[in-house]
């Protein structure tokens, strides 16, 4: 994959402004029928499709708004990747050449990222809706709508990065699966499509309202110190370093060792050099912050290619899987 310089520090967070601000009104029965349908548009199981949504919105008891169907859509949207994950095929049970097993794998693996995150998309929008203690904070409301666009948009990009794991083998395992996987990117497609074109989140920030650069969890000192160059002054729980003067040598010990499931931010940093691996960090890693020595100073390089009989999936330098990662 060439060489990757780990920057000083990159934050990954979004935020997002808007010039009004708009609540969701109760929709009347023939606009909400319309949501209904284009939430389920192209779906093969059209009808299926619909009466599924609208199960959701009465077992939600949100009522007929914009917002319910939009939930239920991602609920929807959820179940189904549910279903593709488990109608993916146990490569203990089948007889395939090398890259279509690890094809294969990737899939169960990428569908279940799908999984996750559409929950995390269920968790957002509550918080925008009132059910997640946010009460009309619009920082709070803005960073949700952030998250929930990201994790949306991830959901659907999934599904067609383990369609191409396929590429280069007989493809008749693909031809099991296609079919389901398309109908989940389908369903967040429409989604992120009706959460455009509606453009009604509430508590959007105003025109006149900045939000600052530094996300919350970084304080202040810390900022100054990584725009002064010297992360070597942040705390830190652990350090890599390959002339052996760290705890660890190599970056993937470092995350092996990282406590799983972390509610707390964990800072690794890693000292100047050549880091020759491949960084996998998966979700259990969570809330894990990578901080070099600044640009041509830290680096990780890595070497897998299609070439070695890897999908495109398993050549990145630094694969994230995981949530609150900070690189």
């Amino acid at each position: 994959m060439g060489i990757m310089a780990l920057l000083l520090v990159m934050l990954l967070f979004v935020h997002t402004s808007s010039s009004e601000t708009t609540i969701f009104k109760p929709y009347k029965e023939e606009n909400f029928q319309s949501l209904v349908a284009k939430a389920c548009q192209f779906i093969d199981a059209h009808e299926s499709c619909v009466s599924n949504i609208r199960t959701h919105i009465k077992e939600s008891g949100h009522g007929l708004s914009p917002h319910s169907v939009l939930s239920a859509a991602v609920k929807e949207a959820h179940d189904k990747a549910k279903l593709a994950m488990e109608g993916i095929p146990t490569v203990t049970t089948l007889f395939v050449h090398s890259r279509e097993q690890i094809a294969i794998e990737d899939c169960k693996e990428l569908v279940g990222f799908s999984v996750t995150e559409l929950a995390w998309s269920m968790l957002e929008m509550n918080k925008l809706h009132g059910g997640g203690g946010i009460d009309g904070d619009s920082h709070d409301a803005a960073a949700a709508e952030g998250n929930l666009k990201t994790w949306l948009s991830a959901a659907m990009s999934n599904q067609d990065t383990c369609l191409e794991g396929f590429e280069g083998t007989e493809r008749k395992y693909e031809e099991l699966i296609k079919g389901s996987l398309r109908q989940v990117t389908q369903l967040v497609s429409n989604v992120l499509d009706m959460y455009t074109q509606l453009n009604a989140l509430p508590f959007k920030a105003s025109r006149n309202e900045s939000f600052p650069s530094r996300p919350e969890w970084l304080t202040e000192t810390e900022e100054s110190l990584m725009k002064r160059h010297e992360p070597s002054a942040m705390h830190s729980n652990t350090v890599v370093s390959l002339d052996g003067k760290g705890k660890y040598r190599t970056i993937n010990e470092a995350i092996n060792e990282a406590p799983n499931h972390s509610t707390k931010r964990y800072v690794i940093y890693v000292k100047k050099g050549v880091y020759k691996e491949n960084i996998d960090l998966k979700k259990k890693k969570t809330n894990i912050m990578l901080v070099g020595d600044g640009i041509g100073q830290t680096i990780i390089t890595g070497n897998r290619n299609f070439m070695q009989g890897l999908t495109t999936f398993r050549t990145a330098t630094v694969d994230s899987n995981s949530l609150g990662r900070c690189l």
